[in-house]
């Protein structure tokens, strides 16, 4: 049994990180650092959001997680990366914009800015990094688009919420996704990813996503 720390933006993200691994990897249990979940009502008690990503980001956090877990997951969304204090730019200064390896590959960098080398040292072979372009939502994408929108990364809970809407379930309001709607949204949503062979496929379309899949390969074989 793999233990897997998961420190995250919030509820809706480790519902879905946590629905993802469970179907691409036997044998796991993931534990929510951040935020703290209430599992009977399926909220979160208190705050989000990628500034509470960056405050467990820290050499004290990280002793204490792994004492008890075996991996740790990072969950962040790359939106909201250009503000102060997370500070990474989408563009460079002439105007460009990075590239999302380019982007994945700074935010990792931001990610482990108050984390000591020796505490790097000792534990980044067992962190993964869900980095999201734009929102983790934009993941789901494939799971109801064949055409070039399963690949956007802008829209994405709009884009969603179509779907849904025109089969009657409740949408995802864009404002509160800890609400009784949204869980209903959420659980419709992954009902859709069942097996493996379901993760990776919608993950082939993101960048990210396969990244992300691509450490828990490694999950994967050492439990062999």
């Amino acid at each position: 049994m793999a233990n897997i720390a998961v420190i995250c933006e919030g509820v809706s993200e480790f519902k879905i990180i946590n629905h993802i691994v469970s179907r691409y990897i036997e044998n796991c249990f993931l534990n929510a650092v951040q935020p703290k979940i209430n599992p009977q009502k399926e909220i979160q008690e208190d705050d989000g959001g990628w500034s509470r990503v960056l405050e467990h980001c820290n050499d004290d956090v990280f002793e204490n997680i792994f004492q008890l877990n075996d991996y740790l997951i990072i969950q962040v969304d790359t939106d909201s990366s250009h503000i102060s204090p997370f500070d990474i730019k989408h563009n460079f200064s002439n105007g460009i914009a990075k590239s999302r390896q380019r982007l994945h590959a700074e935010i990792k960098i931001r990610l482990m800015k108050r984390v000591s080398r020796d505490v790097r040292k000792k534990y980044l072979n067992r962190i993964l990094f869900a980095i999201c372009h734009n929102e983790i939502e934009c993941w789901l994408l494939p799971i109801y688009y064949n055409d070039k929108r399963k690949c956007k990364t802008n829209n994405c809970i709009f884009l969603i919420n179509e779907v849904l809407s025109k089969h009657k379930i409740s949408t995802i309001p864009d404002k509160h996704k800890n609400s009784p709607n949204a869980k209903k949204a959420y659980r419709e949503i992954l009902k859709n990813v069942r097996r493996k062979s379901d993760v990776i496929r919608i993950a082939n379309e993101s960048w990210g996503f396969l990244n992300f899949i691509n450490g828990l390969d490694v999950i994967q074989a050492s439990q062999h």
